[in-house]
């Protein structure tokens, strides 16, 4: 039996880990209480948010009570010469190929080499399930979910991590790339360490650029539409493009735009309806019209570009391991950040899960998780990730660590390494109604591009409904 396997079972089996007490489950409900500002009668007086949180959750309750942590017992302990290690569950989503691997394999070693803690993998989308759990009042020690934790930090629902950074000698600011820093963080406090990052970039094949004369990979949109057009005389489709809102920001931001007004983290009106986003929809409208771009799945983009249909395929370096196994070794692979715009610079978006701490657990508890995550940014553990993944590395320590043979060999990884460590990679924002935003971009930005409606009344319509969500929303 595999050890993720293995650790999925742990979380329903009595036999594997003491259940907590039930003082336990009233500990962490007088936490949330607490948290909401109120006490045992505070129901009223609870924010909207965690009153969301807590609201339908009979059900998942029931589903979810099994795949706790269930640690409690080992944390406090039998006073006993040999103690059991703390047991911690982690939830995340890596679920298959090499992302998920390479996951299984770390956390394989940091059990062979802590003997105090013990960390089982849960495999779950605890970024949708974590809201449920929470409201249970039996969340995980640990978790990995997406940019959208704004909605945890309002009902103050989440452990910052502040106090255990304290004295770090690894997860600090002077090592922390800027982008990993700001991650996460609402008003100073950090409430996720992001656990990988995703870089946008685009995968394209090098024997076919080599046959149409191309040398060197676009560094501007207007290049990249050049080298579009001399590919499609090969009878291939020049460029394949993902069909999600996430991939045309770093373009909209090259070319001046902000995510927000004034801002890309903190805000309560968006910013699209206006030269930026005037320029951004309209090249993609002229490729498309000119029958050079496509829009696609990710993973349908890497088959077209492992049977040579496709030249050049956009993604994320998340995909980079994946796009080579597409292609398996038929041609070399090249790969380059998306590439500069009006501004004269590149920008991108630098995506992502993140470690966060719900509340409600024991110090032991919390002490064990914060033992995991502080190895996790450790050099070797941030570059055996990056290498079996194609996520860049997170940390200064990590980026000197990394054999030049090994990126010299691996443009992608190259590629995500130089975009993470740029000053123009900006996270997302952590308003949960920028979520809401991106579904309306998504639909927007495709009926511009092909040509359903105009540029102009798409921006348009854009503008209106995406500060309709944001105004319902509070400017962490």
């Amino acid at each position: 039996m595999s050890k993720r396997k293995a650790s999925e079972m742990h979380t329903n089996m009595t036999s594997g880990e003491a259940k907590p007490p039930k003082r336990a489950g009233a500990e962490r409900a007088e936490s949330l209480r607490a948290a909401a500002g109120g006490g045992t009668r505070g129901a009223r007086r609870r924010p909207r948010a965690l009153r969301q949180l807590m609201a339908g959750s009979l059900v998942a309750a029931g589903v979810l009570a099994t795949v706790g942590t269930g640690a409690a017992a080992a944390s406090t302990g039998a006073k006993s010469h040999h103690a059991a290690p703390i047991d911690i569950a982690l939830w995340e989503s890596h679920n298959g190929g090499p992302v998920g691997g390479a996951m299984t394999t770390l956390v394989n070693r940091f059990d062979a080499t802590h003997k105090a803690v013990h960390v089982s993998i849960v495999v779950t989308k605890a970024s949708t399930k974590l809201l449920a759990a929470i409201a249970a009042g039996n969340p995980p020690v640990l978790a990995e979910i997406s940019h959208y934790d704004g909605q945890y930090v309002k009902a103050g629902a989440l452990v910052s991590w502040n106090s255990f950074m304290k004295g770090s000698s690894v997860v600090n600011q002077s090592n922390l790339l800027p982008v990993v820093w700001a991650n996460g963080e609402v008003q100073g406090q950090h409430y996720r360490l992001q656990a990988d990052v995703k870089i946008s970039e685009v995968f394209y094949n090098k024997t076919m650029f080599k046959k149409v004369g191309i040398t060197a990979p676009p560094r501007t949109w207007a290049q990249l539409a050049l080298d579009a057009a001399k590919v499609k005389k090969l009878g291939v489709i020049p460029l394949g493009w993902k069909d999600s809102s996430a991939h045309i920001l770093p373009a909209f931001m090259s070319n001046g735009g902000t995510l927000l007004q004034g801002s890309n983290s903190v805000g309560t009106k968006v910013n699209f309806d206006n030269a930026a986003g005037v320029r951004t929809f309209s090249y993609f409208h002229s490729l498309y019209a000119a029958g050079e771009l496509q829009f696609h799945h990710g993973t349908t983009l890497r088959e077209d570009l492992g049977a040579s249909k496709i030249a050049m395929i956009d993604g994320t370096s998340a995909g980079y391991q994946k796009a080579l196994e597409a292609v398996g070794g038929k041609f070399p692979v090249g790969a380059f950040v998306e590439p500069a715009g009006s501004t004269g610079h590149a920008t991108n978006l630098a995506q992502g899960l993140g470690f966060v701490m719900p509340k409600g657990h024991s110090h032991a508890q919390e002490e064990a998780a914060w033992t995991f995550v502080q190895w996790w940014f450790g050099a070797a553990q941030q570059v055996l990730w990056a290498e079996r993944t194609g996520y860049a590395v997170e940390t200064r320590a990590a980026i000197a660590a990394t054999p030049k043979s090994f990126l010299a060999s691996h443009p992608g990884l190259q590629a995500s390494y130089d975009a993470a460590a740029s000053p123009y990679t900006v996270p997302r924002p952590v308003s949960d109604s920028y979520n809401e935003v991106q579904a309306v971009l998504d639909t927007e930005f495709f009926d511009a591009v092909t040509g359903k409606t105009s540029v102009a009344a798409a921006l348009k319509a854009l503008e209106a409904q995406g500060n309709s969500y944001m105004s319902g929303a509070s400017s962490l």
